[in-house]
């Protein structure tokens, strides 16, 4: 996508679906006010709407929103499938973003078997305890700030039963080189790797894998995507995931986006 990054703003050649972009299931950490869109992400914040962008973090948001990324392509591929033409239409203007690993790890965990308005609350009270002040918001915290968290102030922020789990994850996350290993892994060992963590399972490692690490080639199965694509053969969330990794391969986590974003908007 074209764009320009004047000052404070960036302004690309057409408007934006931010509404898709940030309510298909990637991100937690946005608010809406006035018609636009108020988004945060590590220790940054833009306002969004329509083809504008403004922040004092231009560069950072210019990459967060991947907009160097020429999208049209993996639509045309992916309409080939019959089934995915409608959700295309519906969520085009889906962008997968770029996000920082851990900061996914931990909002991931925070979301097993929970809905997302407290899936946000729980992240932004998290901020507001833990990370640092900037301009009239908290920064995401740090590994570092989060290796001291007990298990008690996870619990006092409203994570029930997942402050065990995020206290060690953050404890093995802020002493090891783990992230870095993940990283440098491909998908299937990463995938290892992350299931290793406590409160991680298959369908939250996916989408840390998606989200955190931009692997395409993966397929979370949660709630929505088991309703519209299970079927008497494919019974259970392992079978959809296989199937449709196997079916849409390195384009499969973007798949998922559209099939999400348009099960939920469907829904209500």
């Amino acid at each position: 996508m074209k764009y320009v990054i004047e000052g404070n703003t960036i302004t690309t050649e057409f408007p934006l679906d931010f509404e898709a972009i940030l309510t298909c299931g990637q991100t937690f950490r946005f608010k809406k006010e006035d018609g636009a869109y108020e988004v945060f992400a590590l220790g940054h914040k833009c306002i969004a709407s329509g083809n504008k962008i403004v922040t004092d973090s231009p560069k950072f948001f210019a990459s967060y929103f991947d907009l160097d990324t020429d999208y049209d392509k993996f639509m045309a591929s992916l309409s080939k499938f019959d089934e995915l033409i409608e959700s295309i239409k519906v969520g085009k203007g889906i962008r997968i973003l770029r996000q920082d690993l851990f900061e996914m790890i931990i909002s991931f965990i925070i979301s097993a078997n929970n809905n997302i308005p407290r899936i946000k609350s729980i992240i932004n009270r998290l901020c507001v305890s833990f990370g640092e002040q900037m301009d009239g918001y908290y920064a995401f915290p740090s590994p570092d700030r989060l290796v001291s968290v007990t298990k008690e102030e996870f619990r006092s922020l409203g994570a029930g039963f997942r402050d065990t789990y995020l206290q060690k994850s953050a404890q093995i996350l802020a002493q090891t080189d783990f992230l870095q290993r993940v990283k440098a892994a491909d998908t299937a060992d990463a995938s290892k790797m992350l299931l290793q963590l406590p409160g991680v399972g298959p369908k939250v490692a996916d989408c840390i894998l998606l989200f955190g690490l931009r692997r395409w080639d993966c397929f979370p199965v949660d709630t929505w995507i088991f309703k519209v694509c299970s079927s008497v053969e494919l019974d259970t969330p392992g079978k959809v995931r296989s199937h449709y990794l196997k079916r849409y391969g390195a384009l499969a986590g973007l798949a998922q986006q559209y099939m999400f974003y348009m099960a939920r908007k469907n829904n209500g």
